[in-house]
């Protein structure tokens, strides 16, 4: 039995490229709404870019744009003539949500900024995306994954131990975290909308979002905490990064210092943990200056034994551990495929790829598997005999170069 899908009925307008703004459109898709995607008649930037990461991008053949629109209709408008922006207008009347991250002095030239747009679809949640946000002095920089959301944030420089090389994170990763945000501001704006009968404005950003994601460092700093981190100042020596005789990595994160104490003295052969006051807390460890000397015993022990023979060992000790993945490993990760990750799509070329879906599941909801996209324009048509067009306002359309 096919279940339910719960945004079944919402209908979502986007006018966005690359990645962050179009994938909050591409969950809701997954989810059942209709995302009419608008694209330009050259298509999103995001298109050929599988090229750079080693990946295909060719019509039928681009898993790098599946990932961030399966699940859309896509349509191509030109927007820069009349008649193409009388077509758009008649898409806005008929949607739920507009979800965009062009930049609101370019969209309020188009005619459609916020107040405009209010003023004639008094029920539409307008969403709006960029990267810094839509007042200050930089609001009309370009923002990217890299800049807004890692660099502006502080995360690129002060995750790291002293003098190491920048953090160079994965394609998009900012994005992702980012459009979960925009996500869920976009549904508690239908949720307000059932209540007042009245659409709303929402907006965020990759900078504001970066500063959110690493809060709690930002506070922390505020108070004296220094950045980055000193190699052997952990919070908790028992809490931290090892790598092993194979030369993988193991976190252990214990639970608590105070309680686990005489577990970790067995299992690390350390009996001065029971016996030497300046190791009887965590605070007196940092106090004591003892913190560096038993991360550095840690760190010579750890060491001496493969990366397997530790998870076993704390695992039969109930203490929270994992190794260090790598990328190549995930898509064959068990716990991963026992909860359905991901879904397999094979290309025209042969191959099969595991694309990650979003990370929701409902026990009486369903969800729409991934699936190839299309060309630019590869569903024009039906969107345009939705809207009432004939088949000769379509051909004539074509002709005139309005759509594609």
């Amino acid at each position: 039995m096919t279940q339910d899908l719960p945004l079944a009925g919402v209908r979502v307008l986007e006018l966005a490229t690359v990645v962050a703004a179009p994938t909050a459109a591409r969950i809701m898709a997954a989810y059942g709404a209709q995302v009419i995607k608008v694209e330009a008649p050259n298509g999103d930037l995001l298109r050929p870019l599988g090229t750079a990461h080693q990946l295909p991008a060719e019509d039928g053949n681009n898993p790098l744009f599946d990932l961030f629109n399966a699940g859309k209709e896509l349509a191509a408008i030109n927007l820069k003539t009349p008649e193409g922006m009388a077509l758009f207008h008649r898409l806005l009347a008929r949607s739920d949500v507009f979800i965009t991250n062009v930049r609101m002095r370019s969209l309020e030239k188009m005619g459609l900024g916020y107040e405009t747009l209010k003023e004639a679809y008094p029920r539409l949640i307008y969403a709006h995306f960029s990267g810094f946000g839509l007042t200050g002095p930089d609001v009309d920089r370009p923002g990217f994954d890299s800049t807004a959301f890692w660099l502006r944030s502080g995360a690129s420089q002060d995750w790291l131990t002293p003098g190491a090389f920048p953090l160079r994170p994965s394609f998009a990763f900012g994005d992702l975290a980012t459009a979960n945000a925009f996500l869920s501001g976009i549904l508690m704006a239908l949720l307000g909308r059932q209540t007042t009968g009245h659409g709303t404005m929402l907006s965020t950003s990759l900078h504001h979002s970066g500063i959110w994601c690493s809060a709690s460092a930002v506070l922390n700093s505020q108070y004296g905490k220094e950045y980055p981190a000193d190699r052997y100042a952990p919070w908790d020596p028992f809490s931290d990064y090892y790598e092993c005789a194979d030369g993988e990595w193991i976190a252990i994160m214990e639970k608590e210092y105070s309680r686990d104490k005489a577990t970790m003295a067995r299992l690390f052969d350390m009996p001065e943990l029971l016996s030497d006051p300046r190791l009887a807390t965590l605070a007196a460890m940092r106090q004591s200056g003892a913190l560096a000397e038993i991360s550095r015993k840690m760190e010579a022990l750890m060491r001496t034994r493969p990366a397997q023979e530790w998870t076993a060992l704390l695992d039969a000790n109930d203490i929270p551990n994992e190794r260090l993945r790598h990328y190549r490993e995930i898509a064959d990760d068990a716990q991963a495929n026992a909860n359905d990750v991901f879904d397999r799509l094979t290309y025209p070329d042969g191959k099969t790829a595991s694309l990650p879906t979003p990370p929701i599941r409902f026990s009486d909801f369903g969800r729409r598997e991934t699936q190839p996209t299309g060309v630019i324009g590869a569903d024009t048509d039906k969107v345009l005999r939705e809207l009432g067009c004939s088949d000769d306002d379509i051909v004539n359309l074509h002709e005139k170069m309005i759509v594609t």
